[in-house]
C-alpha cells in the first residue's frame, strides 16, 4: 500500500472524514500506466494519459489506492505473468500507486475488448447501428461474450475482492474486523465492466460500489437490438452499484427508464435519481467530465508546443481566418459532414478563398476495425476533392494532420477563430472545453447540439444539428463574421464554463457519494446517500 505523505492533503477536511481510513480501489480496463521496455530491457512503466489518471495522481498520497486494470501488452504481461499476481509499487510523477493488473490471454482480451466493448457496446451507445442490415449476431458474438466479456469482467472483479480483503487486514480498527467489504470504495470506470459489480459484490456485500459511464446512455428501444441475454446481465450488473455515474442528466434518466423495463420488481423516482431492487438502493447522477486546465497550459507552453506552434508556421501566422478540428479520425466524430459544410460555405461564398483555411488534427483510432479504415478513406477522399476543387499555387484550403500530436494541436487551438465540434454524438467531447481553455483569438466554437457538453456550453457556443449541412455552413459563416463584441463575450463565456470545475473535484464528488453510501454511522450514511447532491 501507498504510505501517505507529508504533503498537505488534496482532500477537502469534509471529504477526507467521510472516507476516513476507507481503502479506495479504481478498476478500469487501461491501467495507469502501460509498461515498456526500456534501455538494457529493463521493465520500465509510462504513465497513461487522460483526466483520471491525472486526478487520482493528486490524491494518491492522502489515500489507500490500488488500482485494477487488464493487461493488454506483453509487457503487460510480463509483469503480471499471472492472474493472482500480487498488486506492485509504481510511480506517477512523484506519486506511488499501487496497481494490479489482471492477466488476460491475448485472444480472450481480444474477444471482451475489440469484439464486445468496442464492436457491440460502442457501436449502440453511439446510435452507430443500421438495424435493418447490422449488427447480426451468431455464434461468434455469444462466444465472444461467454468466452471474453464475462470472464474479463469477472476476472477484475476476483482481484478488486482479493485486494480489498488484503488492505483491510492492513487498516487500523477498532473491535473486530470487517470482512464484509464496507472498509473498501470501488470506482468503476466505463462500459468495459458492466458486470464487474455484481460480481464484486458477492464477495463484498458491503463494499461501496461506484462506476462512471464515459459514453451515451441510448433509450430503451435501441438496446432491444442486443440479445436479450447479454441485455439482463448488462442491467444486471449496473444495478449492483451504489452510485451510476454519467455525463448528462438525460443519460441518467435514459439508464433508468431502461432499468424499469428490463429489470423485474423494481422501484423508480426519476425525480431523485433512484432505483431500489430487493433492498439495494442505486442513485444514477450526472457527473460531466471536466478539463485540466493548468496541464493543458503547461502543454502548450512545453518545448513539444513551442515545436508544434513553429511546425504549423505560416499556417498560423498570416492574416487567414482560422478553423480548426481536433478528432479522433472515427465515424460517430462526423468529420467527411463537417468537410462538407465547408464545402459548401467555400461554394456559397467565393470571397472567402484564400481568406481562409481550415486545419484538421485527426488521430487514427481502431483501424483494425473495417468500418474505421473505409471511414479513414472517406475523410481523406473528401480532403483531396476540395482542395483539388478551391486551392491554388498559394492557398489550400485543408491541412489535415494524420497524427496523435496533442502539443502541435494544442498550438493551432490557440489560434483558432472558428472551433468546430460537430459529432453525431458524443459523452461529453473535452475538445470543446479544452479550446476556449487555450484559445487567445476570442474564437468562436460550433457545437453539435448531440454532444454531451452541449447543455454545459450551449450559452457560449453556435449550435448545429449534426447532420444539417446547410446548418452548420451558416453558423461557420456566422462564426466568421461575428462581430468583435459579441466573440469577447462567448469567448469568456466559454472559458469560464470550460475551467469552473477540474478534473480533481470531479473525482472528489464521485469518491464523496460513494463513500456517503456506507459511511461509519449507518443510520446517517443511509439518510446522506438519500439526499446526496447532483453534480456538475
Amino acid at each position: 500500500m501507498a504510505a501517505r505523505t507529508n504533503e498537505p492533503s488534496a482532500l477537502p477536511q469534509e471529504v477526507a472524514t467521510l472516507i476516513g481510513q476507507r481503502h479506495v480501489i479504481v478498476a478500469s480496463n487501461r491501467g495507469p500506466v502501460e509498461f515498456i521496455r526500456g534501455a538494457g530491457g529493463r521493465l520500465t512503466t509510462r504513465r497513461g494519459a487522460g483526466g483520471v489518471v491525472t486526478a487520482l495522481a493528486m490524491l494518491a498520497h492522502d489515500l489507500p489506492m490500488t488500482w485494477v486494470a487488464a493487461t493488454m501488452s506483453e509487457a503487460d504481461r510480463e509483469a503480471f505473468p499471472a492472474g493472482s499476481a500480487a498488486a506492485r509499487e509504481v510511480r506517477l510523477g512523484r506519486q506511488p500507486l499501487r496497481v494490479r493488473y489482471v492477466n488476460v490471454p491475448p485472444e480472450m482480451y481480444t474477444r471482451y475488448y475489440d469484439v464486445v466493448s468496442n464492436e457491440l457496446l460502442w457501436f449502440l451507445q453511439h446510435y452507430m447501428w443500421d438495424p435493418a442490415t447490422t449488427p447480426t449476431f451468431t455464434e461468434q458474438h455469444y462466444t465472444a461474450w461467454d468466452q471474453g466479456y464475462r470472464p474479463v469482467n469477472f476476472a477484475i472483479a476476483q482481484a478488486i475482492a482479493d485486494e480489498a480483503l488484503a488492505a483491510t487486514r492492513q487498516l487500523p480498527r477498532r473491535g473486530a474486523r470487517s470482512t464484509d467489504g464496507s472498509d473498501t470504495i470501488v470506482l468503476l470506470q466505463d462500459y468495459h465492466l458492466y458486470l464487474t459489480a455484481a460480481r464484486v459484490r458477492e464477495r463484498l456485500p458491503r463494499a461501496s460500489i461506484q462506476q462512471f459511464i464515459h459514453i451515451p446512455w441510448p433509450t430503451m428501444r435501441y438496446w432491444q437490438f442486443l440479445p436479450e441475454r447479454f441485455v439482463l446481465e448488462i442491467f444486471e450488473g449496473l444495478a449492483a452499484n451504489d452510485v451510476l455515474g454519467f455525463q448528462t442528466e438525460e443519460d441518467a434518466r435514459n439508464f433508468l427508464e431502461c432499468a424499469r423495463c428490463f429489470l423485474p420488481d423494481i422501484r423508480i423516482d426519476l425525480d431523485q435519481g433512484r432505483l431500489i431492487r430487493r433492498r439495494h438502493r442505486l442513485l444514477a447522477r450526472a457527473y460531466p467530465v471536466a478539463v485540466d486546465a493548468a496541464e493543458i497550459m503547461h502543454t502548450a507552453n512545453s518545448a513539444a508546443g513551442r515545436t508544434g506552434a513553429r511546425e504549423l508556421g505560416r499556417l498560423l501566422d498570416d492574416d487567414a481566418q482560422v478553423i480548426v478540428r481536433v478528432d479522433r479520425l472515427e465515424p460517430t466524430k462526423n468529420i467527411v459532414r463537417g468537410f462538407q459544410a465547408y464545402e459548401a460555405l467555400l461554394h456559397h461564398h467565393p470571397e472567402l478563398h484564400g481568406h481562409v483555411r481550415h486545419l484538421a488534427f485527426l488521430v487514427p483510432s481502431r483501424q483494425e476495425l473495417d468500418r474505421y479504415r473505409r471511414y479513414d478513406r472517406d475523410v481523406r477522399r473528401i480532403i483531396h476533392r476540395i482542395n483539388a476543387e478551391f486551392g491554388t499555387p498559394d492557398w489550400q484550403p485543408i491541412t489535415a494532420f494524420f497524427e496523435n500530436n496533442r502539443a502541435r494541436a494544442l498550438a493551432a487551438m490557440r489560434r483558432y477563430d472558428v472551433l468546430l465540434v460537430n459529432p453525431v454524438i458524443d459523452g461529453m467531447n473535452l475538445v470543446v472545453k479544452e479550446g476556449p481553455v487555450i484559445n487567445e483569438r476570442d474564437g468562436v466554437v460550433v457545437l453539435s447540439r448531440t454532444a454531451g457538453a452541449f447543455q454545459q456550453m450551449r450559452r457560449a457556443v453556435l449550435p448545429v444539428t449534426p447532420t444539417d449541412i446547410e446548418e452548420t455552413r451558416e453558423q461557420l459563416y456566422e462564426a466568421l463574421h461575428m462581430s468583435a463584441h459579441e466573440r469577447q463575450e462567448r469567448a469568456r463565456l466559454a472559458h469560464e464554463i470550460a475551467t469552473s470545475r477540474t478534473p480533481a473535484a470531479w473525482v472528489l464528488d464521485q469518491l464523496s457519494a460513494a463513500a456517503a453510501i456506507r459511511a461509519a454511522a449507518p443510520k446517517g450514511a443511509r439518510a446522506m446517500a438519500g439526499a446526496l447532491p447532483r453534480a456538475g
